[in-house]
């Protein structure tokens, strides 16, 4: 169950007042989406959720929420804010991704060998033949020079 908070209580959270937060979301829709950020409960109440907490944080962090409000352009600060949250959740995702690449390779790595479709088991055998054929290709090179018995020659 996630925490939700009344806009009072996200307002002591975020140190944004009040006011400004109620006025970006009445003055911001396509930024402050519903049943993500923020969700009405029965009585048409606004409840933010631990995703919207954040958000308001990093808007506050990318424009001091105490600034006159009347100073904030949609077109142009909206993609500031934007950005940073992209930023941050590129960067989230690009970490979670590579702790989790290793164990999820394997993972598929041996779905491949014990239970392949066609196409897997063609690239397996391919994969295996090719491997071989380096391994042979490189103790079957014509490196091999015969030694001759002593007192004899090769035409014996």
């Amino acid at each position: 169950m996630q925490n939700l908070y009344t806009t009072p209580e996200a307002a002591k959270l975020t140190n944004i007042p009040e006011s400004t937060i109620r006025s970006w979301l009445t003055r911001y829709p396509s930024v402050f989406q519903f049943d993500i950020h923020v969700i009405k409960d029965e009585h048409k109440q606004n409840l933010w959720t631990d995703a919207g907490i954040e958000l308001l944080q990093s808007r506050r962090a990318s424009k001091n929420a105490t600034d006159d409000d009347a100073n904030f352009d949609a077109e142009s600060d909206a993609p500031d804010l934007l950005e940073s949250l992209l930023e941050e959740d590129s960067q989230r995702l690009a970490n979670e991704y590579y702790r989790q690449l290793p164990g999820r390779t394997l993972q598929r790595i041996k779905q491949m060998r014990l239970n392949p479709t066609p196409e897997q088991r063609q690239i397996v055998e391919l994969s295996f033949r090719t491997a071989i054929n380096a391994g042979t290709e490189h103790l079957l090179l014509p490196t091999y020079q015969p030694m001759l018995l002593e007192g004899g020659d090769e035409t014996d």
